[in-house]
């Protein structure tokens, strides 16, 4: 009997610990966070629309990072990885590396290489017009992007 109770605390102590040792880290994104599918891209200055609903363009949204990816012209589907801050309606966008461990994420130098991302400096601003569980757009100085939640 005091064999037993001496597992049983030594368990219970165990036990405690490991759950002790470990943190974990909630994200306070709400709504933003979560996979996104760019779903149109308006350019502002001329009105014009691209339908990307057929294209498989996500983001990627968690805690302070941004994954974008282009699954469709992306064999390893490693895209590419942002940072970014949210202010009240701003998201900004920077900080852009090619995702690819192996090669140590090469630093993006050049914006034209993102643009199909619907990111047009490597500094973006966007404001946030629309936010809610299904839904997201967002608009910088010469763009709007319409995404849906997957």
């Amino acid at each position: 009997m005091r064999m037993r109770r001496i597992l049983l605390y030594v368990v219970a102590v165990v036990c405690l610990l490991s759950v002790s040792s470990c943190e974990l880290y909630m994200s306070d994104n709400g709504d933003l966070d979560g996979n996104w599918h760019l779903i149109g891209i308006d350019t502002l200055a001329t009105g014009g629309h691209c339908d990307m609903s057929e294209r498989l363009v996500f983001w990627g949204i968690e805690t302070n990072l941004i994954e974008a990816v282009d699954h469709e012209n992306d064999p390893r589907h490693y895209g590419y990885i942002f940072y970014f801050e949210r202010v009240d309606d701003h998201l900004r966008v920077f900080n852009a590396h090619k995702h690819d461990r192996p090669q140590g994420d090469i630093k993006v130098q050049d914006a034209s290489e993102i643009a199909f991302l619907g990111i047009n400096s490597l500094d973006d601003d966007f404001q946030i017009l629309s936010l809610d569980a299904d839904r997201m757009i967002l608009a910088d100085t010469d763009l709007r992007l319409v995404f849906r939640k997957q």
